[in-house]
């Protein structure tokens, strides 16, 4: 793909692209945004321009340069085998020194940073002017392994480009946000992702859903519509999700706790054996916080039938559910519902027991003052 392709990241792109024809282009980035929003997509693209060996410029008024998609460089970057670009990730691990048959941790091993990045740093291009490294999950490293990247991003050798993609910015320390250039991503527009699910033979009702329930993550978007989770899916699994929830009664919490444990578990491993040498405990999370999401979405849902906002529904395809819901409880209460779906989102974080999770979740939902903490 090339940077004129990439779509609702134009103020990211426009600022790389001032900064290339002012001839002040930074050696570090961070590319901040949510996951799944495009930040990898597009430095990719701006690497394959960089290392292209014939640049076309599109404009003049702005400039806008882009690759040509044709030169040996580009067809070796879409071949995914240019030796001058190196993208890192945790996955990596595997392949360092000591590292085979090692599980793939939640943080950013220092192993890959050190042997991926920081003693590679001093070799040349192999074939062009740039050598240019893509560090995914850059939220993920930790103050010791950021303070031991700090050499290299304040002084990097001139034809190095280090890109940081990063979704939590608070994760970063103040030395290495200020030895980077930021360059902020936001969300896609609903239309593009419905758009792009409906061209992969979603239907838009479900492309719909999915694209609200992602907040304008692409990514997310797919990630969670293409999932093969038996026996019909993520987003029948969601619809059921959604009737429990809007029927629930107290006698029924520590059932339906249950049952989401048991799907958060179906959902975490129909993702894990579609990829390789992932976090386990990344992909439980993931599959965990879904569940807790759509169940916010629900509560949000309602918030927004009070105000006269039906058209907005994240659930459009269960308004039913929704109303009924709406008839029960009133706007704050729903507020409330929302903030607590939240909370237990902090709580995945720290690893608190899944079960105790759900159920926290499930008998608050259901107004039960036995176990309240909040």
């Amino acid at each position: 793909m090339s940077l004129k392709e990439i779509f609702c990241q134009g103020k990211a792109i426009d600022s790389l692209q001032r900064a290339l024809a002012a001839g002040r282009m930074a050696h570090a980035f961070i590319f901040s945004g949510d996951d799944g929003v495009g930040k990898f997509t597009t430095a990719r693209a701006w690497a394959k321009m960089l290392l292209c060996e014939d640049r076309q410029t599109i404009s003049d008024d702005p400039p806008f340069t882009d690759s040509c998609g044709a030169c040996h460089s580009c067809q070796m970057f879409d071949s995914d085998g240019h030796p001058d670009f190196r993208p890192i990730y945790k996955e990596l691990v595997q392949y360092t020194k000591g590292g085979k048959n090692r599980k793939t941790p939640i943080d950013m091993p220092i192993d890959v940073i050190r042997e991926f990045l920081i003693d590679k740093i001093a070799n040349r291009p192999t074939t062009g002017q740039f050598v240019v490294y893509v560090m995914d999950e850059a939220e993920k490293v930790n103050s010791s392994s950021q303070n031991a990247m700090l050499k290299i991003l304040e002084e990097p050798p001139s034809y190095c480009v280090i890109i940081l993609l990063c979704s939590r910015l608070d994760k970063m320390l103040p030395t290495t946000l200020s030895r980077c250039q930021l360059v902020r991503f936001g969300a896609v527009q609903e239309s593009r992702i419905v758009e792009r699910m409906t061209a992969e033979g979603i239907g838009k009702t479900e492309a719909v859903f999915w694209a609200r329930f992602s907040q304008g993550s692409l990514g997310r978007a797919l990630a969670w519509a293409q999932l093969e989770v038996e026996p019909a899916g993520a987003y029948a699994l969601k619809q059921e999700l959604i009737e429990k929830i809007a029927a629930l009664e107290l006698a029924d919490a520590v059932d339906t706790a249950e049952w989401m444990g048991k799907t958060a578990k179906k959902i975490a491993s129909a993702w894990i054996s579609k990829l390789d040498n992932v976090s386990t405990t990344d992909i439980t999370r993931r599959a965990q916080k879904g569940l807790i999401r759509m169940t916010a979405c629900l509560f949000s849902d309602v918030m927004k039938t009070h105000s006269g906002q039906s058209d907005a529904l994240v659930n459009l395809d269960q308004t039913e559910h929704i109303t009924a819901l709406a008839q029960k409880i009133d706007a704050e209460t729903a507020a409330r519902h929302v903030e607590l779906c939240y909370r237990m989102h902090k709580w995945v974080d720290s690893s608190v027991n899944e079960k105790l999770i759900f159920e926290q979740l499930l008998l608050n939902l259901a107004n039960s003052d036995i176990l309240n903490v909040f």
